[in-house]
Order: structure tokens, then C-alpha cells, then sequence
């Protein structure tokens, strides 16, 4: 639909605006209707702008113009054009509509328009700061790995696995890990000892009177 901007206390003059399409309004009594996404009728009705799709940002606000109206009254060189500005608010009903800022003699028009379609949709995830870390973590240790590697080459004459600077660090770090996990793969895996075998032994009593066997065939 056609959005009627409010033009304050004056009301000699009527518009029609539309938003990625031209002004429905079949009553355009213009020469080319076809492509007019801004309107302005006082005595007659004149394109104050062709459609255009393409909203643009200016620092933080949010601006479509449209352009390459009807020729401005003064200056047959220029033609008549419209600005809008959208500007983020969640507290209009609905969409909000836009209203007339100022305009330049009967040249250059300027609409405000408040509206929550004008918000964004996304917010920050906060990864970004952390994809910035990454990567300056990532280009330090490429550095260190590769500026080491060329400094062991060149000055050390060092070949094969030695290239990588500390290399002997690196050694005994990962001979010290895996020790460890070998150390703690026995003791969680440790296998359990059979009860089956202790089921034969002699119980105490027996183990006594076996004992006195033995001492009375001592004596005689």
C-alpha cells in the first residue's frame, strides 16, 4: 500500500510514498507513472522520484533516494528528488509513518520516517572479539613456528624434525605426556583379580589343626 506522509500544517500539498515498489495510486496524472515511487500533488501531480531498492547507510542512519523525478519548476537541469530517513523506533504503532521534514523550492523533498522496521534484527554474538584472538594467536604461532624453522636452518645447518625450534622441548614434553598416559590408562584399566582362586585355601581352624599335626610329629 501507498504510505500518506504527514506534511504538518500544510495541507495545500499531498503525497504518496511507497517502499521498494512504485505508488499504487492509479489516479497519477503524471507522464510516467510507471516507475514513481514518490508523489506530490498541489495543482497537479508531479514525481518527485523513480523507485530505487537500494537503501544506503550514512555513518548509522539508514537513507533511500529517490531520484530523476519531474524536472524541478526553477532549474530545467535538475530534477525533482525525495530522501527518507529511517530512524530505529519500537515505541510507534505499527510501522509509523513518515511525515515531512523540509523541502527546497519544490525540488528536494525530506521525510523522517520512525519505525521499528528500521531496527536490527541481529544482535552481536560477542564471538567477534574472540575470532580476532584466534586469528592474532594463530598468526603468532605461525611466525614462531616458521621464523624458527628458517633460523635452525640457516644459521644451526639443522635438517629433518631438528629444524623445529625447540625442539628438544617439544621432545620431552610429549615423551612426558605420554608416560602419563600410560601411567593413568594401568590405573584405570587395571584388571580385576579373580576371587575363584582364594575358594580352595584352608579356612583358619584347618590352618590350626594342620600346625599341631606338624608340631606333635615333631616331638616323637
Amino acid at each position: 500500500d501507498d504510505w500518506k506522509p504527514d506534511s504538518g500544517k500544510d495541507e495545500s500539498m499531498e503525497f504518496r510514498l511507497n517502499v521498494c515498489q512504485r505508488v499504487q495510486l492509479k489516479e497519477l496524472d503524471i507522464k510516467n507513472p510507471e516507475g514513481v515511487a514518490s508523489w506530490g500533488k498541489k495543482n497537479k501531480g508531479t514525481s518527485l522520484g523513480t523507485l530505487s531498492k537500494t537503501p544506503k547507510f550514512r555513518g548509522d542512519t539508514l537513507l533511500l533516494e529517490y531520484d530523476d523525478g519531474d524536472d524541478c519548476p526553477n532549474a530545467s537541469n535538475y530534477k525533482k528528488s525525495t530522501m527518507i530517513q529511517f530512524i530505529c523506533d519500537t515505541t510507534v504503532s505499527g510501522q509509523g509513518n513518515p511525515f515531512l521534514i523540509s523541502h527546497s523550492n519544490d525540488c528536494t523533498y525530506w521525510f523522517v520516517w520512525r519505525t521499528p522496521a528500521a531496527c536490527p534484527v541481529d544482535r552481536p554474538s560477542g564471538g567477534g572479539g574472540g575470532g580476532v584472538f584466534g586469528t592474532i594467536i594463530g598468526v603468532v604461532v605461525a611466525v614462531y613456528f616458521l621464523g624458527g624453522i628458517a633460523y635452525n636452518r640457516i644459521v644451526h645447518h639443522a635438517r629433518g624434525l631438528k629444524q623445529i625450534p625447540n625442539y628438544q622441548i617439544w621432545v620431552e614434553g610429549f615423551d612426558f605426556i605420554k608416560d602419563m598416559a600410560i601411567i593413568l590408562f594401568a590405573k584405570c584399566y587395571r584388571p580385576k583379580r579373580s576371587q575363584s582362586s582364594y575358594h580352595n585355601l584352608p579356612v583358619d581352624s584347618e590352618i590350626n589343626t594342620l600346625i599341631d599335626d606338624d608340631y606333635e610329629d615333631d616331638e616323637v
